[in-house]
Protein backbone atom coordinates (compact mmCIF):
# COMPACT_ATOMS: atom_id res chain seq x y z
CA UNK A 1 0.00 0.00 0.00
CA UNK A 2 1.17 3.57 -0.60
CA UNK A 3 3.10 5.31 2.16
CA UNK A 4 1.06 8.29 3.35
CA UNK A 5 4.30 10.18 4.07
CA UNK A 6 5.38 9.84 0.44
CA UNK A 7 4.84 13.00 -1.60
CA UNK A 8 1.99 12.65 -4.10
CA UNK A 9 4.40 13.42 -6.91
CA UNK A 10 8.17 13.53 -7.36
CA UNK A 11 8.30 16.77 -9.32
CA UNK A 12 12.08 16.73 -9.69
CA UNK A 13 11.98 13.28 -11.28
CA UNK A 14 9.04 14.32 -13.48
CA UNK A 15 10.93 17.40 -14.64
CA UNK A 16 13.98 15.27 -15.43
CA UNK A 17 11.77 13.11 -17.66
CA UNK A 18 10.80 16.36 -19.43
CA UNK A 19 14.43 17.50 -19.81
CA UNK A 20 13.75 20.12 -17.13
CA UNK A 21 11.13 21.75 -19.36
CA UNK A 22 8.55 23.15 -16.91
CA UNK A 23 6.16 24.05 -19.73
CA UNK A 24 6.21 20.48 -21.08
CA UNK A 25 5.66 19.14 -17.55
CA UNK A 26 2.60 21.39 -17.14
CA UNK A 27 1.23 20.25 -20.52
CA UNK A 28 1.61 16.61 -19.44
CA UNK A 29 -0.12 17.41 -16.14
CA UNK A 30 -3.00 19.06 -18.03
CA UNK A 31 -3.38 15.95 -20.20
CA UNK A 32 -3.22 13.74 -17.11
CA UNK A 33 -5.96 15.75 -15.42
CA UNK A 34 -8.17 15.36 -18.46
CA UNK A 35 -7.61 11.63 -19.05
CA UNK A 36 -7.17 10.32 -15.51
CA UNK A 37 -10.52 11.61 -14.31
CA UNK A 38 -12.31 9.63 -17.03
CA UNK A 39 -10.24 6.49 -16.36
CA UNK A 40 -11.07 6.85 -12.65
CA UNK A 41 -14.81 7.03 -13.40
CA UNK A 42 -14.60 4.04 -15.72
CA UNK A 43 -12.61 2.12 -13.08
CA UNK A 44 -15.38 2.68 -10.56
CA UNK A 45 -18.04 1.56 -13.08
CA UNK A 46 -16.00 -1.59 -13.80
CA UNK A 47 -15.68 -2.33 -10.09
CA UNK A 48 -19.39 -1.83 -9.55
CA UNK A 49 -20.12 -4.16 -12.46
CA UNK A 50 -17.62 -6.75 -11.22
CA UNK A 51 -15.81 -6.61 -14.58
CA UNK A 52 -12.31 -7.82 -13.69
CA UNK A 53 -10.95 -7.34 -17.22
CA UNK A 54 -12.09 -3.72 -17.36
CA UNK A 55 -10.72 -3.11 -13.84
CA UNK A 56 -7.36 -4.40 -15.07
CA UNK A 57 -7.48 -2.23 -18.21
CA UNK A 58 -8.47 1.01 -16.45
CA UNK A 59 -6.06 0.48 -13.58
CA UNK A 60 -3.28 -0.24 -16.09
CA UNK A 61 -4.00 3.00 -17.95
CA UNK A 62 -4.01 4.99 -14.71
CA UNK A 63 -0.81 3.28 -13.57
CA UNK A 64 0.99 4.22 -16.78
CA UNK A 65 -0.23 7.80 -16.77
CA UNK A 66 0.69 8.19 -13.10
CA UNK A 67 4.15 6.78 -13.80
CA UNK A 68 4.62 9.39 -16.54
CA UNK A 69 4.24 12.18 -14.00
CA UNK A 70 6.09 10.32 -11.21
CA UNK A 71 3.01 10.07 -9.00
CA UNK A 72 4.23 7.12 -6.92
CA UNK A 73 1.34 6.60 -4.47
CA UNK A 74 -1.32 6.57 -7.22
CA UNK A 75 0.87 4.35 -9.37
CA UNK A 76 1.22 1.87 -6.52
CA UNK A 77 -2.48 1.92 -5.68
CA UNK A 78 -3.44 1.26 -9.30
CA UNK A 79 -0.87 -1.53 -9.51
CA UNK A 80 -2.78 -3.41 -6.79
CA UNK A 81 -6.09 -2.87 -8.61
CA UNK A 82 -4.55 -3.97 -11.90
CA UNK A 83 -3.30 -7.19 -10.29
CA UNK A 84 -6.70 -7.87 -8.73
CA UNK A 85 -8.31 -7.52 -12.16
CA UNK A 86 -5.68 -9.66 -13.86
CA UNK A 87 -6.15 -12.37 -11.22
CA UNK A 88 -9.93 -12.08 -11.59
CA UNK A 89 -10.17 -11.66 -7.81
CA UNK A 90 -12.07 -8.49 -6.93
CA UNK A 91 -12.71 -9.56 -3.32
CA UNK A 92 -10.32 -6.86 -2.04
CA UNK A 93 -11.28 -4.34 -4.72
CA UNK A 94 -13.46 -2.07 -2.54
CA UNK A 95 -10.60 -1.60 -0.06
CA UNK A 96 -8.05 -1.19 -2.86
CA UNK A 97 -10.30 1.35 -4.57
CA UNK A 98 -10.62 3.38 -1.35
CA UNK A 99 -6.82 3.57 -1.11
CA UNK A 100 -6.61 4.55 -4.78
CA UNK A 101 -9.30 7.21 -4.43
CA UNK A 102 -7.65 8.74 -1.36
CA UNK A 103 -4.28 8.94 -3.12
CA UNK A 104 -5.87 10.10 -6.39
CA UNK A 105 -7.70 12.92 -4.60
CA UNK A 106 -4.46 13.98 -2.87
CA UNK A 107 -2.74 14.02 -6.27
CA UNK A 108 -5.55 15.97 -7.94
CA UNK A 109 -5.46 18.56 -5.17
CA UNK A 110 -1.74 19.03 -5.75
CA UNK A 111 -1.96 19.07 -9.56
CA UNK A 112 -4.84 21.54 -9.54
CA UNK A 113 -2.69 23.90 -7.45
CA UNK A 114 -0.09 24.09 -10.24
CA UNK A 115 -0.28 26.87 -12.80
CA UNK A 116 -1.84 25.96 -16.13
CA UNK A 117 0.51 25.52 -19.09
CA UNK A 118 1.09 28.74 -21.03
CA UNK A 119 -1.18 29.25 -24.00
CA UNK A 120 0.44 29.17 -27.43
CA UNK A 121 0.34 32.35 -29.37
Amino acid sequence: MPDEQEPVLNKQAALELCDDDEELFLEIVAAYLEDAAEHSRQLLFALEAGDAHEVEERAHALKGASSNICAGPVREATLHLERAGRNKDLSQAPQLYRVFKKEFNRLLEYLNSLPPPPEDG
